[in-house]
């Protein structure tokens, strides 16, 4: 490969100061995201060179909202919520972790913090924040920032799918896959129905956070 009129190997040194050598690496992180940069790779002996804009992967788990008043989604008293760093850092719920949050948060959580990137522009980390308790969800009051894996069988991208699944949602029940090898089964007609007695009774305005709305 040559990089920027560099030639190196992935994983192998490339010259530096006079007499030395050091990581390949070192020639990307010279850039700036954003900027472009002069790529030459030889496949089966075939030159091609390129001219591409460098960009930063996007985590799973954003390190900030700029700003946003957090998302959710509201069924049954299941609060869907989305996972960022903000979210972790909060001090206002008994879910959430304050300034320690990367010693107390779930370890599952933390890893995918750390190391997990989005596979898509759109995709969210969405979880079971909490759930009030109601007589509708009796026995699923302790599902605490478990994440959301399928919904009917279908995977879940972010919440906002999760929401229009749910709230388009004709069959007779309503499945979500959790992690941990969990499930939540609820009769459809009844979860719907009980919705708004609950977010009621816990004085919020609405089931459905506004940005998810529209």
């Amino acid at each position: 490969m040559v990089f920027e009129a560099v030639f190196g190997l992935l994983g192998h040194p490339v010259p530096f100061r006079r007499g030395e050598r050091i990581g390949f690496s070192y020639l990307v992180s010279q850039k700036y995201t954003g900027e472009k940069a002069r790529v030459k790779v030889l496949p089966n002996s075939n030159v091609h060179e390129f001219n591409i804009k460098l960009a930063i992967n996007k985590r799973l788990i954003p390190a900030h909202i700029k700003g946003r008043p957090p998302s959710y989604y509201i069924v049954a008293g299941f609060v869907f919520m989305v996972v960022s760093v903000p979210y972790l850092r909060s001090e206002s719920a008994i879910c959430q972790y304050g300034k320690d949050y990367e010693y107390d948060a779930p370890v599952k959580l933390l890893d995918k913090h750390l190391h997990a990137m989005a596979q898509s522009s759109d995709e969210q980390l969405v979880v079971v924040s909490q759930v009030l308790v109601a007589d509708i969800n009796i026995g699923y009051e302790d599902i605490v920032n478990i994440q959301v894996l399928a919904f009917n069988g279908t995977p879940v991208t972010n919440l906002k799918h999760l929401a229009t699944m749910v709230e388009e949602c004709n069959e007779a029940f309503l499945k979500f896959d959790l992690d941990h090898d969990q499930v939540v089964v609820l009769e459809t007609k009844t979860a719907k129905a009980a919705t708004q007695d609950i977010v009621t009774t816990h004085c919020i305005p609405s089931a459905v956070s506004e940005d998810l709305r529209s």
